[in-house]
């Protein structure tokens, strides 16, 4: 029985609840706890940093997700054993270069961060590798939709990064917040691994040739411009705000940024589940925009819920995380922080419905959309700096862009194939 979309959005909810569960504790409980806080600002630049230099695997992880999915769709398991037999081998080699890469970049960037630990990015280099590497593995189970087994990695992976965590902090408290971050990948690799044996347990097919390493390398090229502007976008956010503000402000930012994450603890179920639902009815040329309106309708209200909650409220949680009643002027930030938040969720969701079915015309409005806005931001930091409110209204001003061009692409498909359809019907 195939598993509908409903139910596995559920499942992965639930199960991803207890990885859910450290974050929240690691964010807001271990962070604030031992790291102290003219470093608790430069956790965020570090890790956006690192995921940047790590983006080439990612983009390749996507990529093959879509073909994985595809192929699911049309039950051909023994093109897909080829398929990641070769993509595994790539993303070892792929890893081993960046490693070595990244090596050299680390110890500058954490000066400019006033960050005197250098194991600190080095760890935060090497999970967010790890963490770029392992969706390679977990993704060949989403499009698979062998969502049971991907559940249970998340909630063993969530163990053992409490675990390190548990461990490590004490003793280490900035390396040791990232030795937690790199566990986590690092046991989705190798579960992942142990749960695709049964899965691939079947005679291989030729699947590369010409044709499929073209595809697969422009599919690679499209989803590396798609994740590398918004990526390169947030790392400029980080840096102007680690660079431009008061330590107090950096560290009072990520205390407040921690309440409007939550919501990512609902959209990245939706989008796990979504994306090979959405390329199977591409495949079979249904539509991908209901998936996005309706993931689109949950996290927007969850959102106005929060936001109202914070605005009452706001200080009073923020004072439950330790030394958060040192920070608690900073509440003020929480309600526009999930709002933004919650638009860019909504453009992601359209954004990743199209990468699915293999459409990138929206890198048209996309890729101009993430380049003017980092650099409008750079030119006002160094004329004037924003301070901290003015930088978060600017964050809430890209947010909204993204999510107005987002809705208009959505509208204007939507009129397209109801046009469409109804020529057929006349024709007919």
């Amino acid at each position: 029985m195939k598993p509908s979309f409903a139910k596995s959005a559920l499942l992965m909810f639930l199960a991803l609840r207890a990885g859910d569960f450290v974050s929240v504790a690691a964010g807001m409980w271990f962070v604030p706890r031992y790291v102290s806080a003219d470093e608790i600002g430069a956790v965020l630049p570090l890790t956006s940093f690192a995921t940047l230099l790590s983006l080439p695997v990612f983009a390749l992880a996507m990529a093959v997700m879509r073909e994985t999915a595809c192929l699911a769709a049309d039950g051909d398991r023994g093109r897909i054993k080829s398929l990641l037999r070769g993509v595994f081998i790539a993303t070892a080699v792929a890893t081993a270069v960046l490693v070595a890469s990244v090596w050299s970049l680390v110890p500058r960037f954490t000066a400019a961060m006033n960050v005197p630990s250098l194991s600190a990015g080095a760890l935060a280099a090497a999970a967010a590798l790890l963490g770029c590497a392992a969706p390679v593995y977990t993704d060949a189970l989403q499009s698979l939709k062998r969502f049971i087994p991907l559940a249970c990695i998340e909630a063993g992976g969530a163990v053992a990064r409490a675990a390190v965590l548990v461990l490590a902090m004490p003793i280490v408290p900035l390396a040791g917040y990232f030795a937690g971050q790199a566990a986590l990948p690092l046991f989705r690799i190798g579960a992942s691994v142990a749960a695709l044996r049964r899965d691939l347990r079947v005679a291989s097919a030729p699947y590369w040739n010409r044709a499929a390493a073209g595809r697969l390398a422009l599919a690679f090229l499209a989803i590396l411009a798609y994740q590398a502007f918004p990526m390169a976008a947030s790392l400029v956010e980080q840096t102007v705000l680690r660079t431009s503000l008061a330590q107090v402000d950096s560290a009072g930012f990520y205390m407040a940024s921690r309440f409007s994450d939550f919501l990512n603890y609902l959209t990245y179920p939706l989008l796990l589940v979504m994306f090979p639902f959405a390329a199977e009815s591409a495949r079979r040329g249904g539509s991908t925009h209901m998936f996005v309106i309706k993931c689109s309708a949950v996290t927007l209200a969850a959102a106005a819920l929060a936001a109202a909650a914070y605005a009452r409220f706001g200080a009073n949680l923020l004072s439950l995380m330790p030394h958060g009643a040192d920070y608690a002027d900073y509440s003020r930030l929480m309600p526009l922080l999930t709002i933004s938040t919650a638009l860019t969720a909504c453009q992601v969701f359209y954004t990743n419905a199209e990468v699915s079915a293999g459409r990138f015309s929206f890198l048209l409005w996309f890729v101009p959309l993430h380049a003017v806005y980092p650099a409008a931001l750079l030119a006002a930091a160094r004329v004037r700096a924003p301070g901290l409110d003015g930088m978060v209204w600017w964050f809430t001003a890209a947010s909204t862009a993204r999510f107005l061009f987002a809705s208009a692409a959505v509208a204007i498909s939507r009129v397209r194939r109801a046009s469409l359809s109804s020529t057929c019907l006349c024709a007919a």
